[in-house]
């Protein structure tokens, strides 16, 4: 059992650097050959970030630990929002882009519930078809976004924020390629060696790969934006915090998932229903939050937070 947290731990660091190494090549490379970097935040920066759960539920879908796959991105976008936003705004009172709330969230809103009707229609898992599905909704929502960031300088400076926050310069082709491949590889064997881990753990404790996946696991990819989380809310920019984590659910489902189905169906071992409706309701309940100030401080984050170890509670009551 030591052994098996060694390698999630293990895994997790992997993943994270590798990420990073990866977001930083890419970077490097959109710069060398001339891409806009309003296209280059909406795009290589967020798919970076979701780098972690994609490699991990890949891997698990591979190997069979389909409730790994499933549960490491619901989980990870109900720790995103209920935990990380909870805890950044008990910390400091922050008010709302606009462009948040009239853009990405209804959007986010739109995909999370698509995620729940392909589970309730393929009576608990995801298809291949729902997986292309998934990957033409992305090509959609990165269309939807640019175009409403062409026309929206918040968004702009947003993304050019986190472009700024990546401390990319002029690189080398040699030190491009090597930092993209060293990305690659740590991904995938951070990956292979967490699920590993991951599955090993919950036979032994007799538990569903499935509450690994959206406990365990979940927190673990999203430990980036929980650190981000915080020192933004310290410094007073959680602002573009909000933006982040919900551009990063919806990557997370379109990005992840879209590609894990796709490449081989995900049937998790356990009914996940009820988390993909949590998840649902959790997007919902943080647009009902803000849509009227667009403010929120300790209070609704607290909330967000008590929802986050409810919905922890109940799962660990599943098993």
């Amino acid at each position: 059992m030591i052994l098996d947290l060694i390698f999630i731990v293990s895994g997790m660091i992997l993943l994270i650097k590798g990420a990073d190494y990866l977001i930083e090549g890419s970077v490097g490379f959109s710069k060398k050959i001339g891409v806009s970097e309003l296209f280059t935040g909406l795009t290589l920066v967020a798919f970076g970030t979701s780098a972690p759960e994609l490699f991990v539920s890949i891997s698990a879908a591979l190997k069979g630990s389909s409730g790994i796959a499933l549960g490491n991105v619901i989980g990870s976008n109900i720790t995103n929002i209920a935990l990380i936003l909870g805890l950044s705004l008990m910390v400091k009172k922050t008010t709302v882009p606009k462009s948040t709330l009239l853009y990405e969230t209804p959007f986010v809103i739109l995909i999370s519930s698509t995620l729940l009707f392909m589970i309730l229609d393929g009576n608990n898992s995801l298809s291949n078809y729902d997986g292309f599905i998934l990957l033409t909704y992305l090509i959609i929502f990165i269309a939807y976004m640019y175009n409403m960031a062409k026309n929206d300088k918040n968004i702009q400076e947003q993304l050019f924020e986190e472009l700024n926050e990546t401390k990319v310069s002029d690189m080398s082709w040699n030190k491009i390629i090597f930092l993209v491949l060293l990305g690659i590889v740590m991904l995938a064997i951070g990956g292979d060696i967490t699920v590993r881990g991951a599955s090993h753990f919950a036979k032994s404790l007799g538990l569903t790969e499935t509450l690994i996946g959206v406990t365990i696991i979940a927190i673990g990819t999203s430990l980036p934006e929980l650190v981000t989380s915080i020192i933004a809310a310290k410094k007073g920019t959680n602002d573009i915090l909000i933006g982040n984590l919900i551009g990063s659910n919806a990557f997370n489902i379109l990005v992840v998932l879209g590609i894990t189905a796709s490449i081989h169906p995900v049937i998790p071992d356990r009914d996940i229903t009820f988390d993909a409706f949590y998840m649902v309701g959790v997007v919902l309940l943080t647009e009902l939050f803000l849509i009227r100030k667009r403010e929120a401080g300790f209070w609704k984050g607290l909330i967000l937070l008590l929802s986050y170890i409810i919905y922890i509670g109940i799962n660990i009551k599943l098993g």
